[in-house]
């Protein structure tokens, strides 16, 4: 049940006002100036309904101490002038005295809506920095420079392309680039193309002139959807060529033709691929027009084997996060486990590395994590190595065994010369520190 606090100082208005809104299933409470509102704790209720005129103190004082719940004033003098001053002051609403029951019913209906949605809003919000953390990317230092990067385009800039390898957290990357904008208070849509049916992409990307059973009936499909905010495509060659122009045209021209006429919109597009540009022009699997759109702003999104140095930071910053998620007690990776995951090759890159860390985290009973624990079958120690490649084995075996050995034992326990180890070395850019 909804509570509502209601101000108001005639007696008459006051009593019909608490006799309607019970009838109506609200829970009540009342108070006559405003000063009587804030003893009562604006903002334990749901809904404040507010007289403008209150002896004392303006109806519309009640907003800033209330805040975030939704005030509706009342007023008994129906002028703009009077409604533009409630709604300057932070009102979500207002209505003129004297009013038809049915319509502040339906006031304050959809005044409750309004606030559901908004607390709807946040609690996704959190819930997706929660599944989703930002932060993780902070922890690798090529990542750093490429949200710098990202960070100092400006809105202006409507197209960005990012490509990489599965896992690297492009669509990452992506939110932090919407949530660094001016666009971050506005919506944030994401299109997974390889998802869907592909007679359904056109419909589904911009919209169609009739619904269908399969889904709800979008007018302009999730480009009017992510109108002033932000539009994620991932993998756009899935769509076909036909599509790709006509996508290409919206974007370019920033307005749709639809049954209505002639929508605009103003969408920042960033389009999610695992190659270049230039290789799917050349593999002809994107609309040049398209691709012409957003090349001017590319960004290649590294692979995790080709960020040694940030691999235990971000193993680490797994670890610490899943132990509190998991109520462990806090937990390290022993010596060979660090070279396991120096070595291994990562071609899931750091979404494999963050179900590795997670698994290790669940299964391990003691104090550490050790190597049987990542489950990482390619580099077992004493499993004699027969799924192993042989850059994965020279890697673990020298960070594995280099702060007990000295060159000369590596090389002759690897089965080569010292050279060939030192080139190796070279190649791997596995340097002694």
């Amino acid at each position: 049940m909804n509570r509502i606090l209601l101000i108001e100082d005639e007696e008459i208005i006051l009593k019909a006002l608490t006799k309607l809104l019970v009838r109506n299933h609200f829970e009540v409470t009342t108070a006559t100036t405003v000063e009587q509102a804030i003893e009562a704790q604006p903002q334990s209720f749901d809904l404040i309904l507010a007289d403008l005129r209150l002896p004392g103190a303006e109806g519309t004082n009640i907003i800033p101490i209330a805040d975030p719940i939704p005030v509706v004033i009342m007023t008994s003098h129906a002028s703009v002038r009077s409604a533009v001053s409630a709604m300057r002051h932070g009102a979500i609403d207002y209505i003129a005295k004297p009013f038809d029951h049915d319509e502040l019913l339906l006031i304050i209906e959809r005044s409750l809506l309004r606030n559901r949605m908004r607390a709807q809003n946040q609690s996704l919000r959190q819930d997706l920095k929660r599944l989703v953390p930002a932060e993780n990317i902070n922890q690798c230092q090529s990542m750093k420079q490429l949200v710098s990067d990202l960070s100092d385009l400006n809105d202006g800039d409507r197209f960005i392309a990012l490509y990489g390898e599965g896992g690297t957290g492009k669509e990452l990357l992506a939110r932090v680039a919407h949530s660094s904008s001016d666009r971050a208070d506005a919506p944030f849509v994401v299109a997974d193309l390889p998802s869907l049916e592909t007679s359904r992409m056109e419909t589904t990307l911009l919209g169609g002139d009739k619904p269908t059973a399969q889904e709800h009936f979008m007018p302009g499909g999730m480009l009017h959807s992510a109108h002033n905010g932000t539009l994620i495509i991932r993998h756009p060659s899935a769509l076909p060529k036909t599509v790709q122009l006509s996508l290409a045209q919206a974007l370019d021209e920033r307005s749709m033709i639809g049954t209505a006429g002639v929508r605009s919109i103003n969408v920042r597009t960033i389009i999610i691929s695992e190659t270049p540009l230039a290789d799917q022009l050349e593999k002809n699997l994107i609309h040049e027009n398209l691709a012409n759109l957003f090349k001017q702003n590319e960004f290649a999104v590294p692979a995790l084997r080709d960020m040694q140095t940030d691999i235990i930071l971000l193993a680490e910053h797994y670890l610490a996060y899943f132990c509190r998620h998991h109520n462990r007690a806090k937990l390290r990776f022993s010596e060979s486990a660090v070279a396991a995951l120096l070595a291994y090759q990562w071609p899931g890159n750091a979404d494999e590395l963050k179900g590795v860390v997670e698994r290790a985290v669940l299964l391990t009973k003691g104090t550490q994590i050790d190597l049987g624990d990542l489950g990482l079958s390619t580099i077992a120690e004493g499993a004699g190595h027969s799924d192993l490649s042989l850059d994965e084995y020279f890697r673990y075996f020298v960070i594995r065994h280099q702060s007990t050995l000295s060159e000369t034992e590596l090389a002759s326990r690897l089965g080569i010369s010292r050279k060939a180890l030192w080139e190796r070395r070279q190649k791997m850019q596995l340097l002694r520190e």
